[in-house]
């Protein structure tokens, strides 16, 4: 759908009736006026000798575009030059498998990781605090026990390691390649296909061990606040760390369709940017839910004019204020002035697809369009 929609948009800028007329002052980009007429030999040799170097804003993006794929080029060739230089142990069992230097850093990075892993949530006692199960009750429970699945699993395969580096173990093939993960610093698979961050087409995330472990305990301790009275939400929802943040928006459209007696198939998201971040909310609003957490890639908000606007230079992910995510019916929509921005977990577009969520613009929506403009869950 959305890959439909850019070609329709290049089609409808492009298209027009301008491209033949002779008495205007169309351009397909910044100096470029279309030929009128010639031989297609002409069309050739105008076409590659007045055709502009080709650039991010050829295509309608920011300059800041060119700086991301950079960066992006550097990082992957950093990670295979890393990758390549720690190497891989050999699996014929106890500290020889890690080998000499590889060995100690992998036991510091053990040691840590052990040390700051929080215990697992006891769902007796937190389930024995429900008083009704609303669909916020049941959303935050299955984030409860998808955050146990990742935490047991963590702590058995960091036992087992540290087992096997001991000598107590042998050191199996999955121990190895944990080994490796461990020192290159990438988060292993079978982690992140607990978490949800790995799928057909490959993994999802895009941060480093370490700051995917942080990120980790910063999600804990937003359960761990809410789990204290699951039937009361946090004043403002950071939305980017659930493991499934379309299941919390599903919630707040269900919670909407059941106070006001509609098919859940009925209701669509509207969204609603604030002009403060989370720090400035005391508690949710009476329809609807706060949520914040979201960077903006290919433009930025622009708050005092509450609107869409273009990106500073340099500046690739400026954050979001809270937004005020709604459930209303198709009668109520009006896309007039508004951006149809999706917003996805990563920056890795496609599978990460979670919601469009409509934001006011003041420019054509073609232009954010055009520059790829998103959400994102996740800068890093």
């Amino acid at each position: 759908h959305l890959g439909q929609a850019v070609t329709n948009t290049y089609l409808d800028v492009l298209l027009q009736s301008e491209l033949i007329d002779e008495k205007t002052d169309f351009e397909l980009t910044r100096g470029y006026a279309p030929m009128l007429e010639g031989s297609y030999v002409d069309y050739r040799n105008y076409i590659e000798s007045a055709l502009p170097a080709e650039s991010p804003v050829l295509f309608g993006l920011h300059p800041n575009a060119e700086i991301g794929l950079l960066i992006s080029v550097c990082d992957s060739v950093f990670e295979a030059v890393f990758t390549l230089q720690g190497g891989g142990g050999g699996g014929d069992g106890g500290a020889a498998a890690a080998g000499g230097g590889k060995e100690s850093v992998v036991k510091a990075i053990l040691e840590d990781f052990e040390s700051r892993l929080p215990d697992e949530f006891v769902m007796i006692d937190i389930k024995g605090r429900v008083r009704e199960k609303t669909p916020y009750v049941v959303c935050v429970l299955q984030e409860l026990e998808r955050m146990n699945a990742v935490a047991g699993l963590m702590r058995r395969e960091l036992t087992e390691l540290q087992l096997g580096l001991s000598g107590a173990l042998n050191i199996s093939d999955a121990m190895d390649m944990l080994i490796t993960n461990l020192h290159t610093n990438k988060v292993p698979p079978g982690w992140l296909k607990v978490c949800g961050q790995i799928g057909p087409t490959g993994t999802y995330n895009r941060k480093s061990l370490s700051l995917w472990f942080t990120d980790l305990l910063v999600r804990y301790r937003q359960l761990k606040e809410w789990a204290e009275d699951p039937q009361v939400l946090p004043p403002c929802v950071w939305l980017s760390g659930l493991f499934n943040p379309m299941g919390y928006i599903t919630a707040c459209l269900q919670v909407t369709a059941r106070a006001k007696s509609l098919p859940l198939d009925s209701m669509v998201i509207s969204t609603e940017v604030l002009e403060v971040g989370p720090d400035g909310i005391d508690e949710q609003p009476e329809e609807g839910t706060y949520v914040h957490g979201l960077f903006m890639e290919g433009a930025r908000w622009d708050t005092e004019e509450n609107t869409i606007t273009d990106s500073h230079p340099k500046e690739l992910f400026p954050p979001m204020p809270v937004i005020h995510v709604r459930g209303i019916t198709a009668e109520e929509v009006d896309d007039e002035g508004a951006y149809q921005c999706p917003v996805y977990t990563t920056r890795i577009r496609g599978p990460t697809f979670t919601f469009a969520a409509p934001l006011r613009t003041v420019k054509p929506p073609y232009t954010w369009v055009l520059a790829g403009v998103c959400l994102v869950m996740q800068s890093d």
